[in-house]
């Protein structure tokens, strides 16, 4: 570390801040606090540079030790956030709106130019489209609920070093917080009881509609592999076109993915509340160092 001469405004910031976190560990009355933080204001300047030196640096540097403590704590937190809701994110986010426009497109040309004796094969694929474009929907509508309730920023966050005026915003929070009598623990249980409130009610509108997600990929399924096996188990069937036959292959391909889709953001959004929960009583020091591993082991196989 390096750690600047205390001269000047400097020397008379930083014995206060050490004053400052020491009546908050010590007193048991916020008004004793405010009368120490006073007094303190009117004697340090009297001392001399080097007595600054030699009593306060130390103070200031077992001062910031608390204070990398505390800002542990602050990352902690956000690392449990980002663990949480990045993979839900990125699950929900992989639903795309209109996925599969392209294959709805071909259908209804080919329906349109089916023959007339194909009318068995035209009917089951027609149906297949129409439950396949139904639990699309579905699939739409409770991605789109998941992403809503996400509250954290998309993309990668780093952990870096503390600023000088990181240091001391996090001791002004680690005062007020302490003086409310919040623990790490405590807030990390706040967070975890909101991210459960934003995330159960979605959880909860995907149970009532995954009945229908899967009786209609099942039904397209269904329908889609009729047309493949039509024209081989009937007697004097006719032959069924090539065209048809790989749209309804196209079907049975975008039935599996809208069952994925479907059920990815709810399997993260569940891998998350149970992450929660067996990491509540994990200290933030061991949350930070994992992260912070797992940073660097992504360095260095990327580097590879």
């Amino acid at each position: 570390r390096f750690y600047p001469p205390l001269s000047g405004s400097v020397a008379f910031v930083k014995p206060i801040l050490v004053l400052h976190s020491l009546a908050m560990a010590s007193c048991s009355s916020f008004n004793f606090f405010i009368r120490t933080l006073v007094l303190s204001c009117i004697v340090v300047p009297a001392l001399g540079g080097g007595l600054l030196t030699q009593v306060v640096a130390p103070m200031w540097h077992a001062l910031e030790d608390k204070l990398d403590l505390e800002y542990d704590d602050v990352r902690a937190l956000d690392i449990k956030s980002e663990d949480f809701w990045q993979p839900v994110h990125k699950a929900a986010e992989n639903v795309k709106p209109n996925q599969h426009a392209d294959l709805y497109k071909d259908a209804a040309a080919l329906l349109a130019e089916l023959p007339a004796n194909n009318s068995y094969v035209h009917d089951s694929l027609q149906e297949a489209v129409a439950e396949l474009q139904h639990a699309d929907a579905l699939t739409e509508q409770a991605s789109a609920t998941l992403l809503s309730a996400e509250r954290m920023a998309a993309g990668k966050k780093t952990l870096p070093p503390l600023t000088s005026t990181e240091k001391f915003l996090s001791l002004a929070t680690m005062v007020v917080r302490r003086w409310m009598g919040l623990s790490y623990k405590d807030r990390l249980h706040e967070q975890i009881e909101h991210r459960r409130a934003e995330v159960l009610p979605s959880l909860r509108g995907a149970n009532r509609v995954t009945g229908d997600v899967l009786k209609d990929i099942r039904q397209a399924s269904n329908k889609a592999f009729d047309v493949l096996k039509y024209d081989i188990y009937e007697r004097d069937a006719p032959k069924t076109p090539e065209a048809a036959k790989r749209v309804a292959h196209r079907v049975i391909d975008a039935a599996r993915e809208t069952r994925q889709s479907f059920f990815q953001p709810i399997l993260r959004s569940v891998d998350g509340l149970a992450r929660d929960a067996r990491g509540e009583n994990e200290l933030p020091k061991a949350t930070v160092d994992e992260a912070l591993a797992t940073e660097d082991t992504t360095s260095s196989h990327t580097e590879v």
